[in-house]
């Protein structure tokens, strides 16, 4: 098709071409632009069917009549089934063919209990649905390798810099105004510009205790360190003169020593010069970053840090471990957060029911996360069944803590 020419005389246009081509052209025009809708209609639709990692930590996918939707999942896995505009959810009755592997509850909320096949059978008056689930075992660790605040990115571009074998692939950017440290790996053209952690820190307080600026590189590493005022630093990486990477201090060369309140003033200024990070951050700058590794010390606003700022947790004052120490003996290791008050119910239909009454949640270190409760699943009160709802709170280390309610609405 020969394209339309087109002249343009003051505000108006006129068509070069003969009207009866032109309607042709004009009606060809607007059928594509409708195939093309319908079309990315069509793709979001399909999309909208399994949608991965919402708020709640649940999969979704709405079912259709005379469609046997496939499901691939792993164990662990939650799924929201859920029905078309027309169907009436308190008149569909929900059946799974090995309730072991997948069970299903009154409102469309399965659980992957095991591995194997198992079909979810969706029945209404005039309408049938089924999904056909095949789970796998979820191989991921229910706890992290470490415990720490920081923010992971591009870790695929990372991994395959590690596999080089080279020790020459990281740059640290210390922030010094937002108390951010960004860590930087090679691109293809060996240049350090992509993040990929970044943790947050206290530099220098201001006046004579000021953390300098500047292009440096790390000189010296030593798993222990005396600083001023006659107290320890842990896994200092030195990259100019005094000034240096390390924990926050402890008042003698042991892990159970730590100074609480100054830990609690990390991500804002409080060192005397020096870069103040978890026990967790500091470890891996001295596992990962070699020496001689450029360290440049800038002082910009957040629009400098491309991962943002990490969360910088509160400890009890009375706390002597860092949380994210993985030593021997810190009460802090192995725990997870606590979720309390979704204890199963029993309500009679059509009775009230909150489901964030008397809730609570925390992190690791007793700080209340309630407000970050995620709740996968509904109870329909006036539709007697078993319903199942899974709350889920993820703390500032990204621990996480799953705990499954199971409610009964009576007749």
């Amino acid at each position: 098709m020969k394209p339309m020419k087109v002249m343009r005389y003051g505000s108006r246009y006129r068509y070069g071409a003969s009207q009866p081509k032109n309607k042709t052209i004009i009606i060809t025009v607007i059928a594509c632009v409708i195939v093309a809708a319908l079309t990315v209609l069509a793709i979001v639709r399909f999309s909208s069917l399994r949608q991965q990692d919402k708020d709640n930590g649940a999969l979704s996918l709405q079912m259709r009549e005379g469609q046997a939707s496939q499901m691939e999942v792993k164990t662990g896995d939650i799924c929201m089934l859920s029905m078309p505009s027309a169907i009436d959810i308190k008149e569909v009755t929900f059946e799974s063919s090995d309730p072991a592997i997948v069970r299903v509850d009154s409102a469309g909320h399965t659980d992957a209990l095991s591995v194997g096949a198992a079909t979810v059978t969706a029945s209404a008056r005039n309408f049938t649905a089924v999904c056909e689930f095949t789970v796998t075992e979820n191989t991921e660790p229910e706890r992290p390798d470490e415990v720490t605040t920081a923010i992971k990115a591009n870790e695929d571009v990372l991994a395959a810099n590690v596999a080089t074998g080279s020790r020459d692939i990281y740059s640290i950017t210390v922030n010094r105004r937002t108390n951010t440290v960004t860590v930087y790996t090679k691109n293809d053209k060996g240049e350090f510009v992509v993040p990929v952690r970044a943790m947050v820190c206290s530099c220098g307080k201001g006046g004579e205790f000021t953390t300098i600026t500047g292009d440096f590189s790390i000189y010296f590493q030593e798993p222990w360190h005396p600083l001023y005022d006659d107290v320890y630093g842990m896994f200092v990486s030195g990259f100019k003169d005094d000034f240096l990477f390390h924990s926050v201090p402890y008042t003698v060369a042991s892990h159970d020593s730590l100074e609480a309140d100054e830990f609690n003033k990390l991500g804002e200024p409080a060192s005397q010069g020096c870069v103040r990070m978890m026990v967790s951050d500091v470890y891996w700058i001295m596992r990962n970053c070699d020496i001689n590794t450029p360290v440049h010390v800038i002082d910009a606003d957040a629009n400098a840090d491309p991962l943002g700022k990490p969360a910088a947790v509160k400890i009890p004052l009375d706390a002597v471990w860092d949380p994210t120490d993985d030593t021997e003996g810190n009460p802090y290791l192995g725990k997870m957060p606590t979720l309390l008050g979704a204890e199963d119910a029993v309500l009679k239909k059509g009775q009230r029911f909150d489901q964030m009454e008397g809730i609570s949640a925390a992190d690791i270190c007793g700080n209340d996360i309630t407000d970050r409760v995620k709740i996968a699943g509904q109870v329909i009160t006036d539709k007697p069944g078993t319903y199942y709802l899974s709350y889920t709170i993820t703390d500032d280390f990204n621990l996480k803590t799953r705990v499954t309610r199971t409610v009964t609405v009576g007749e």
